[in-house]
């Protein structure tokens, strides 16, 4: 039991990414994110280096591609990235996931107790640490917000203010230790309530809408639903929380 124990901790961790090896990968890139939004519209993206803010409009924010993203962890600097070339600073995202990784834990590795097989943790982003990075551009202008209330995050999106959310992607379940969440930063860039849905921009620079209903099921995170009360402290010791955002308030 205190095997199961100390492995419960480690993989607990688990923030933002996990890559499980050999067969199994989390938010890694650019397929299993979308996947859990099957009634999404595909939009082409707006490929503009040099968008700037403008307040006021009730249509969909259009984000500067500063490219997509291509390794397993690092879905909150490619969001942050866009948001801050849209804010007018000269960054992609490789300035700032280089700036990123310095504040991440080293990777580990732990031998799954159930199949012998060797599992591989590297925790992503936390929301405190992305609001830091940020800050590097826009001071205390970066902020961040958990338990959101979806009407708070509709009025920053239609002021003209996008914001990088926190949602669940999918899961991985173990037995006797429960379920691991796969959590991704994607930035909401539009709401329509005529339409009931939320415009965003993922990490592969492409445009999707989900239902304002699907939306907050995912941004619900689900915590105390199917994680264990053990990954679920560990993971909120670490700032994860339902319904947050983070976003640059100018």
């Amino acid at each position: 039991m205190g095997f199961l124990k100390n492995s419960t901790l480690a993989i607990a961790t688990i923030a933002i990414a996990v890559t499980v090896t050999p067969a199994i990968s989390a938010v890694t890139t650019l397929n299993r994110p979308h996947a859990a939004a099957k009634k999404s519209q595909n939009k082409s993206p707006d490929k503009s280096q040099d968008l700037v803010a403008t307040n006021g409009s009730s249509e969909p924010i259009q984000l500067p591609d500063t490219g997509a993203q291509n390794d397993s962890w690092s879905c909150g600097p490619n969001s942050a990235a866009r948001i801050l070339r849209y804010y007018g600073h000269d960054v992609n995202y490789a300035t700032v996931r280089a700036a990123t990784d310095k504040k991440l834990f080293l990777p580990q590795k732990f031998r799954n107790p159930l199949d012998n097989r060797w599992i591989e943790v590297r925790t992503g982003t936390p929301p405190q640490t992305l609001q830091q990075v940020m800050q590097r551009w826009e001071g205390d202008r970066v902020k961040k917000s958990p338990q959101t209330s979806f009407n708070r995050l509709i009025n920053l999106v239609r002021s003209g203010k996008p914001a990088i959310a926190l949602v669940r992607v999918g899961g991985l379940s173990i037995p006797y230790i429960g379920s691991i969440p796969y959590l991704h930063w994607i930035v909401v860039t539009g709401a329509d309530p005529k339409s009931q849905q939320i415009t965003y921009t993922d990490t592969n620079s492409q445009t999707y809408v989900l239902s304002y209903q699907d939306f907050q099921t995912m941004w619900n995170l689900g915590l105390d639903r199917d994680v264990s009360g053990a990954i679920a402290s560990v993971l909120k010791s670490n700032g994860v929380e339902s319904r947050t955002i983070v976003w640059v308030d100018k």
